[in-house]
């Protein structure tokens, strides 16, 4: 009686259950949760949902219609809570009969009978494979983005998709993204971790070809009745996959651009549902594809010098700092032509730049290892860095000199070049912009050396530009503030030691730097154009002083003025000086105006008129440090010079026999051409009896005057 009992409650609570279950208008199951979880009603919705007759389903296990690929866990945490009599909400892969696993949302209900022990189980079963396609996607899409966003690479967004795929069919699937490149061949990603098995490049080879030429999916049973790489077979077997399944990937244009290559465990009957998601993928493939072309255009339009093609600045400083990060040291060198800006005049800005990637051509076929990167660094220059702990100077002149040494045929004309280099190293201690600066620094001082040459930086020439520099940024104030004063330094007669002239020298004492010394502003002002400013303002102390001492009625004597040639190049510079001179009533015999021997480098014309016209109003000219520059007899002999003025350094090495040789020749070249020879920088009796034998007949320096204060000059005149 008691188990009649029983079987007529459960048959009351089953028939309950089904009520329920019909009520809920959803597909479901009915199992025994204590004998082996047997199923014991269905309605007619679950059996089309499984494609399955209810002989089918009734009296199995409802668990063997969960794929058994779904992770142990997740069924076993089913199990418990259903026994423990707690309701369970979850979405996993579900079978069917003759169709592939789809994705359900499932809701078990357990019932308990008087004993409190679960009975019945109603699972009422939803078939969410649409929305949870749809949530995939729109969070693939998203992650897409992000990827986007943090400018990833191509790999890093294709891992992207293809993890995607393999985790939203797991363990169904393995999958490859396959884009063809420039080359024809085809770009292999993965998203699982041996994909170290699987080479980045496969040949986009004859079956690869005819799936993307026909633009229909391909199902393939048996791997090794295609002609694919042998690593993505391999790959297809390591995660026991044996059917092959190939898409073709189209961009929005409706081009192929590659294709998926999946591999499955077993055959899939919804290939379109499928085919359809794959179709979405590919867009966002194809959007990866694109952007990441984009950005190479982009990256080789910020990275590459556009009239060379070879590697810039950017390109460069960015490799160089990936190897300082990776611990390496090395030498920056910074090449530039010294004929560059003569080649650009003469033949064009494009020659120029063609000379530049032929050089860098000759540098990379010449280079001794793989360790060397060239790139442009200024519209005249290269930039080279080479890997290595120590450099060999001699070793570097001599291949430059090889490199340089055949001439570069450029339009069908022959150019030849002299090279000059600058050299800084580089490491962890120091800066890659700094050691870009330091190699600059170097190159400033090879310029000033002729021929090929290099020069390596030391903190010696670093701290001679910071001083220029310093310089510079002090000059213009100075000028402005009349800071520049003016020194005299007399020239004596050797005869008999009688003042004959006088030199004006300008001096600086800064407030905040102190005294400067002129052979270090005067270069400054002569190469940013303010030695012109200092010229006249030397010139207006001068004439004032002779203005003072002409209105007391004391001695005047000539003043030597310098002037830069560039004064040569402004068509006024006659005119204006006159006026000066007019201005303070001096008559302009008393004027010498000197300038340096590269004068020479002033069309000639121009400057044969200017002392001329210069001569003609009375002035006096003087051709300084005469014997220093190369063109001096080209044009010494046709310009009317009153003074010629021997350099310094002749007469330091008076005593050498070649020396004398050369003053001797200098001094009856003056005397032929009608000129006053002057020495400059006499120190010893010695040499004043040298010079008198050899007929020079004005000297200067230190042996008879210093430069001097005008007061101090003013006394000894007036004695």
């Amino acid at each position: 009686m008691v188990t009649k009992s029983l079987d007529i409650e459960n048959d009351v609570l089953l028939s309950s259950i089904r009520k329920l279950g019909d009520n809920s208008k959803e597909s479901y199951v009915i199992f025994d949760a204590t004998n082996h979880h047997g199923i014991l009603a269905c309605n007619d919705s679950f059996c089309m949902l499984t494609n399955a007759s209810r002989s089918q389903i009734l009296n199995t296990d409802y668990f063997s219609w969960l794929s058994i690929d779904e992770k142990k866990t997740t069924i076993k945490m089913i199990k418990e809570k259903i026994h423990n009599g707690i309701m369970v909400q979850a979405k996993l892969y579900h079978n069917g009969i003759n169709k592939s696993p789809f994705w359900a949302e499932i809701q078990a209900l357990p019932f308990c009978n008087e004993a409190n022990r679960t009975k019945y189980v109603l699972v009422l079963v939803k078939d969410v494979t649409y929305y949870r396609t749809e949530d995939f996607l729109m969070r693939l899409e998203n992650d897409m983005y992000k990827a986007i966003e943090r400018d990833s690479t191509l790999e890093q967004k294709m891992k992207i998709i293809c993890r995607g795929l393999d985790d939203f069919f797991t363990p169904n699937i393995a999958s490859m993204v396959l884009v063809k490149t420039e080359s024809n061949q085809l770009q292999v990603f993965t998203g699982n971790d041996p994909e170290e098995s699987v080479p980045r490049c496969c040949e986009n080879n004859a079956f690869f070809i005819e799936v993307m030429q026909s633009g229909n999916a391909r199902l393939v049973e048996n791997l090794d009745e295609v002609n694919i790489p042998e690593e993505h077979k391999q790959y297809a077997t390591l995660f026991e996959k044996p059917y092959g399944w190939f898409v073709p990937i189209r961009n929005q244009q409706r081009q192929v651009i590659g294709l998926f290559s999946i591999y499955f465990q077993k055959t899939r009957s919804d290939q379109m549902s499928f085919k359809n998601m794959l179709q979405k993928m590919g867009s966002l493939v194809a959007l990866a594809v694109t952007y990441a072309r984009t950005q190479k255009k982009i990256w080789d339009l910020a990275y590459t010098d556009i009239t060379t093609g070879l590697p810039n600045r950017h390109s460069f400083v960015n490799s160089i700092e990936k190897e300082v990060e990776h611990g390496l040291s090395g030498f920056i060198k910074i090449l530039k032509p010294s004929e560059f800006h003569q080649v650009v005049e003469l033949y064009g800005r494009e020659v120029g730049d063609e000379l530049l990637r032929q050089l860098a051509k000759r540098l990379e076929q010449d280079k001794p290892e793989d360790n060397e990167y060239v790139a442009r660094f200024t519209s005249s220059s290269l930039i080279m860095s080479t890997l290595a702990h120590n450099e060999n100077l001699q070793e570097y002149d001599k291949r430059i000199k090889e490199t340089i040494r055949q001439p570069f045929i450029i339009g069908g004309k022959q150019i030849y070049i002299t090279l000059k280099t600058g050299i800084a190293s580089y490491n962890n201690d120091t800066k890659i912009i700094d050691a870009i600066r330091f190699a600059d620094n170097a190159l400033s001082f090879a310029i000033d050396r002729p021929g090929t040459h290099t020069e390596i930086f030391t903190t010696e020439k670093n701290d001679v530009l910071i001083q220029k520099m310093t310089v510079l940024n002090h000059l213009s104030q100075a000028i402005k503030n009349k800071e520049i004063t003016v020194h005299l330094q007399p020239k004596v007669d050797l005869r008999d030691g009688e003042i004959h002239s006088i030199e004006a020298l300008a001096r600086w004492i800064s407030p905040k730097l102190g005294f400067v010394s002129p052979a270090i502003f005067i270069p400054v002002a002569e190469s940013t154009g303010k030695v012109l400013e200092i010229d006249v303002l030397v010139l207006e102390t001068v004439l004032s002083w002779l203005s003072e001492r002409q209105r007391l009625g004391k001695k005047l004597v000539k003043i030597a003025v310098n002037i830069s040639p560039d004064h040569f190049y402004y068509t006024h510079f006659v005119q204006d000086t006159l006026k000066l001179v007019q201005k303070y009533n001096i008559d302009p015999s008393y004027i010498i105006l000197e300038v340096t021997e590269n004068i020479g480098l002033v069309d000639f014309q121009s400057a044969f008129k200017i002392i001329q016209e210069l001569k003609s109003y009375g002035f006096k000219t003087s051709v300084d440090d005469f014997g220093t520059g190369f063109s001096s007899l080209s044009y010494l002999q046709q310009l009317p010079f009153t003074e010629l003025k021997i350099d310094r350094s002749f007469i330091n090495a008076i005593e050498d026999a070649a020396t004398l040789a050369i003053v001797r020749s200098i001094i009856q070249l003056a005397l032929n051409l009608g000129m006053i020879s002057v020495a400059e920088g006499i120190e010893t009796e010695e040499q004043v009896e040298i010079l008198r034998a050899l007929g020079c007949t004005v000297g200067q320096g230190y042996f008879y005057y210093k430069p001097m204060p005008i007061e101090q000059v003013d006394k000894i005149l007036d004695q």
